[in-house]
């Protein structure tokens, strides 16, 4: 949470609105701010793949999404929502997931068995969890990545 206070320009300003809704020291709460932080950092397109819709019958705002995380509520700037599903092909393939970060655990597990790229909105950040995090795949790092993991050994 360091690193998002230090960010400075746009990428400061969103991180700060998002430090600012996290109301909790919870790890739940923590895992979904930095869910919801790294693609900011790794200037992805998190709104492409981050949908939010009242009902899951509302296929409209999301039938276009390959790869994606269905947040159900009513304000799109929920950390973590109360019901969260998961979008595969335009179609919610499972839903009543209990939160985010079980949600992009399952999403990426589902990635990875049915052999699907990565959501190209979200390459950098499905990158950083795969190297990085779970130290899966080759160990050259493209620059961005590179950077994040020197700021967060520093």
């Amino acid at each position: 949470m360091d690193l998002f206070r230090k960010k400075k320009g746009l990428t400061g300003q969103l991180l700060a609105e998002l430090l600012r809704q996290t109301k909790t020291t919870e790890p739940t709460d923590i895992r979904c701010l930095c869910l919801r932080g790294l693609p900011v950092i790794l200037a992805d397109d998190s709104s492409a793949f981050f949908k939010t819709c009242s009902d899951v019958t509302d296929k409209d705002s999301y039938s276009d999404t390959p790869v994606g995380i269905l947040c159900l509520g009513q304000e799109n700037t929920q950390l973590n929502p109360s019901r969260v599903g998961i979008i595969l092909e335009g179609s919610v393939v499972m839903d009543e997931l209990a939160n985010l970060p079980q949600a992009f655990c399952v999403l990426f597990g589902l990635i990875y068995a049915l052999h699907l790229d990565y959501p190209k909105c979200m390459k950098n950040t499905f990158n950083f969890i795969q190297q990085v995090m779970l130290k899966l795949g080759r160990s050259e790092l493209v620059p961005k990545i590179q950077t994040l993991k020197n700021q967060l050994e520093a």
